[in-house]
C-alpha cells in the first residue's frame, strides 16, 4: 500500500495527476486508533508531549482537556503528522497523558493559488493556537471555493479580519490527497485519512463537550487572536462558553535545533 501511495504522490507532483477535483478514490488500509498511556506510545509521541506541555501556559493547559498538535513544516521533528493527547480522567488526575491519535496529515501548500471559484487565495495553514467551532462540525461538508469534499469537518473558531475562516481538520477521500498525506498538500486545512477524521470527530463530540475558555478578540484588527491569549470580562475572569474543550496547536518547526518554546509566530494570513 505504501508503494501505491508513493507512486500516486509522485504523479501529483509531476502534474500527470491533478491534485484537486479528481473523482477517483482508492481503498486505503483501514486505520483504527486505540488510546494508549503515553508511556506505551511511540518514541516520537513520548518526546513531543513534554515539549508541548512546556509551551502551554498554565491557563491554556488548565482550560482544555484534549490537545491536537500539528507541525506544518515539510520536514523536521513530527512534521506533517497529527497527534492528539488527552488528559487523564478527573477521577485520577495524577495519571499520565493518553495518546488518542497519531496519524499522517497534510497541511497547506503555502503558496498563492487560483481556487476553483476563480479567487486568488493563500493555501497557508497559519501557525498558532485555535479552538474548534461547536456550530461547525459537519460530516458531509463540501468546499465551495475548491469544489472538494471535506468529510467530517471540524472547523476552527477563528475570525480573521472580520471574516470567519474556512480552516478545518477533515478527512480526504480522493486518491491524490490520500497519497499526499505526510506532505504539504492541502489548500490550508489540516487533512487526515477518512478513518482518522471519523474517529477524531466522534471522540471530540462524544467526550470533550463542556464549558471552554474563549480566545481574546482584537477589535481593531477584527480578529480572534491565535497567540493563546484568553478573553477576559470586566471582572478580569476568563470568558467561558459552551463548546469543546479542545486546543489545536499548529507549529512551524523545521529541521534544526529544537527550541524551548513552540514556534507559532507567523506573518499575517490573508484569510
Amino acid at each position: 500500500m505504501q508503494v501505491v501511495r508513493s507512486l500516486l504522490f509522485a504523479l501529483v507532483l509531476s502534474g500527470i495527476m491533478p491534485s484537486i477535483g479528481l473523482s477517483a478514490t482508492v481503498a486505503p488500509e483501514r486505520e483504527s486508533f486505540t488510546p494508549v498511556p503515553l508511556s506505551h506510545a511511540s518514541n516520537e509521541a513520548q518526546s513531543l508531549w513534554p515539549r508541548l506541555k512546556r509551551g502551554l501556559t498554565p491557563e491554556l493547559y488548565g482550560n482544555f482537556d484534549l490537545f491536537i498538535y500539528v507541525n506544518k513544516a515539510e520536514q523536521g521533528p513530527w512534521a506533517q503528522h497529527l497527534y492528539a493527547f488527552a488528559k487523564p480522567s478527573g477521577q485520577n488526575p495524577d495519571a499520565e497523558m493518553i495518546l488518542m491519535m497519531d496519524t499522517a496529515a497534510s497541511t497547506g501548500r503555502e503558496t498563492m493559488e487560483r481556487a476553483r471559484d476563480g479567487q486568488f487565495v493563500s493555501t497557508s495553514t497559519p501557525a498558532g493556537f485555535y479552538e474548534l467551532d461547536p456550530q461547525r462540525f459537519e460530516m458531509g461538508h463540501q468546499s465551495r471555493q475548491w469544489r472538494q469534499d471535506m468529510p467530517n469537518s471540524m472547523f476552527f473558531n477563528w475570525q480573521n479580519k472580520g471574516a470567519q475562516t474556512g480552516l478545518a481538520i477533515h478527512g480526504v477521500t480522493d486518491a491524490p490527497s490520500i497519497a499526499a498525506l505526510g506532505h504539504r498538500a492541502s489548500a490550508g486545512c489540516i487533512q487526515i485519512s477518512l478513518d482518522a477524521s471519523r474517529q477524531l470527530f466522534d471522540f471530540i463530540t462524544g467526550d470533550f463537550e463542556g464549558d471552554v475558555a474563549q480566545f481574546a478578540y482584537d477589535r481593531k484588527k477584527r480578529t480572534i487572536t491565535n497567540t493563546g491569549e484568553l478573553a477576559r470580562g470586566k471582572d478580569g475572569q476568563i470568558v467561558m462558553a459552551h463548546g469543546y474543550r479542545v486546543l489545536v496547536i499548529v507549529e512551524n518547526l523545521a529541521n534544526g535545533l529544537l527550541t524551548s518554546q513552540l514556534v507559532t509566530a507567523q506573518s499575517t494570513h490573508p484569510g
